[in-house]
């Protein structure tokens, strides 16, 4: 790939980036704390390139029609996340405060989405729903989006 295409798809990145988080800027705490959740207990053994995919994944369903319209929404559908809905509670303090680190900044522009438009990820390497394309894959997770035709 030569140079120019280089510096314009990093161009194009960075737009989307800035463009894609200004809309999550008045998002409520307890949108972040489900963002911070779902960044603890789905990636919290990943790198922070991986936490910040996953948390991409959710906003990237939340700017898709075909999804709820909130992280929170999101993140609560039916069999979506194995986590949702168990009780589970955090046992690695550092841990939780790291993804909330990493929300944030997110939040604040301070990433590209790594998953390049994912609105599904999974750790079983295989496609999550018919017609979905693996976009990227990030340590133990696979990254996928399905266009809408």
């Amino acid at each position: 790939m030569n140079i120019l295409k280089k510096i314009g798809i990093g161009v194009v990145l960075i737009l989307t980036t800035i463009t894609a988080n200004a809309e999550f800027k008045s998002l409520t705490q307890s949108e972040i704390k489900c963002l911070t959740n779902l960044a603890y207990y789905e990636a919290r053994g990943e790198s922070t390139k991986g936490m910040i995919a996953t948390i991409y994944v959710a906003l990237n369903r939340v700017k898709d029609s075909r999804f709820p319209s909130t992280p929170c929404k999101v993140i609560a559908q039916k069999n979506q996340f194995s986590w949702y809905g168990k009780g589970y509670t955090v046992k690695e303090p550092e841990l939780y405060e790291r993804s909330k680190a990493v929300v944030r900044d997110v939040l604040n522009g301070k990433h590209v989405d790594y998953s390049r438009g994912a609105t599904f990820f999974n750790s079983h390497h295989k496609t999550p729903v018919k017609g979905a394309v693996c976009t990227t894959r990030i340590g133990g997770h696979s990254f996928y989006k399905k266009d809408v035709k």
